[in-house]
């Protein structure tokens, strides 16, 4: 006999004694703390104002950042209790194919390399004028669950299912999202205030991303999905020029405090702790962001000199910006991609492991390529700061 504290879910019982209840009817919060908040959020914009002007001064940015958007993916998917690293995702964009991988490890990259590509394809939509929309959230949805584990789990689809937070270990639920039924319009209000409420940009992506947790509209993936939401409404809304903010780690490090602030808001109604949490977390992340960008580019500063002597070769700094955007690669590709004459791009590989600037992780034989790593850039961007 199921009692009323008690939730049957797959023939398994879950205490739901202590269990907090999505806040309907409380979206958007009627009022915030503008008085506590805005000294927090002052800091935050400006924090966020030097990272966005730091970016802007790189002539290359693009190229420097990529293997901190590998990491992020990293990060937010170990979040989930999706376990990988990045010399995995690495790995596996290498090859492009996860066949490549030990099958132990293979869903768990995949998921994470997936992740980086539902984020680029949402970033793509609006750099083509497209809003954030119902549409948007259910396609980078559809990508993010579109191979392994996650296929299972209504790719695109909104819950027709109640769904739960908790801890399948202990059997305890603490969360309960809104209902199926009610998720239509309240997916409605999220994205109504996103694109017409008057908050101010910073805030409004605090509310919005913890409403998104809230609904949690899907079977899985909403929390890598919600994150992606804060950089896309950052860019979006102009607080950035570029949508080039990685905000994971702070969660990762914060991860109890994360999610009790998130449950605090339906619980107790809580906007403004959520809120000044999130402000914090975005500021500590923007000045950690701002220092290893800077290392990157000391770091290639450093190795363009470097690559010129080893390599003495016009064609030294397109070497270069290749290995930095794939800090590990094939050297097919390598030869293929890097816009350098196969032959002599082939040397280079050579001259480079020989210098001690590469590493050789798997030897070429017979036709297939070597895989190669760039260690010196893999220790800076390999582990959160």
């Amino acid at each position: 006999m199921i009692g009323e504290s008690e939730i049957l879910i797959h023939n398994t019982t879950y205490d739901c004694s202590k269990a907090v209840h999505y806040h309907l009817g409380q979206f958007p919060p009627a009022n915030l703390d503008l008085e506590r908040l805005i000294g927090p959020l002052t800091e935050t914009t400006m924090s966020l104002t030097r990272y966005d002007t730091l970016l802007q001064t790189l002539p290359n940015s693009e190229l420097l950042l990529a293997p901190l958007r590998a990491r992020d993916a990293v990060v937010s998917s170990r979040m989930e209790g999706t376990i990988s690293t990045l010399e995995d995702v690495l790995r596996l964009e290498a090859d492009g194919d996860e066949n490549t991988l030990p099958s132990a490890a293979r869903n768990d990259t995949l998921e994470v390399a997936l992740y980086a590509r539902a984020l680029r394809q949402a970033e793509q939509q609006i750099a083509d004028g497209y809003p954030i929309s119902d549409h948007l959230i259910r396609t980078a949805h559809r990508t993010l669950l579109s191979f392994g584990r996650g296929a299972k789990n209504n790719p695109g689809h909104y819950k027709v299912d109640q769904n739960y937070i908790g801890d399948r270990r202990t059997r305890r639920i603490d969360f309960i999202p809104i209902a199926p039924e009610q998720l239509g319009p309240g997916m409605a209000g999220l994205l109504d205030f996103i694109h017409h409420d008057k908050t101010l940009p910073i805030l409004k992506t605090a509310i919005a991303h913890a409403e998104f947790e809230a609904l949690h509209p899907f079977d899985d993936g909403n929390g890598r999905l919600g994150r992606m939401l804060i950089t896309l409404m950052l860019w979006d809304s102009g607080v950035l020029q570029a949508p080039h903010f990685f905000v994971s780690d702070y969660f990762e490090r914060n991860k109890d405090e994360y999610i009790d602030r998130l449950r605090a808001v339906s619980a107790e109604c809580d906007w403004s702790g959520w809120c000044a949490f999130f402000l914090e977390a975005l500021t500590a992340q923007a000045n950690s962001n701002i220092d290893i960008v800077g290392q990157i580019q000391t770091h290639y500063n450093e190795m363009r000199d470097r690559f010129r002597d080893i390599l003495r070769s016009r064609w030294s700094t397109d070497a270069l910006n290749y290995i930095f955007a794939n800090p590990i690669f094939r050297n097919n590709r390598f030869k293929r991609n890097a816009g350098i004459p196969p032959q002599t791009a082939n040397n280079f590989t050579n001259r480079l492991v020989d210098a001690g600037v590469l590493k050789i992780l798997i030897p070429p034989a017979g036709r297939a390529p070597g895989l190669y790593s760039f260690p010196s850039l893999l220790e800076i961007v390999e582990e959160p700061r």
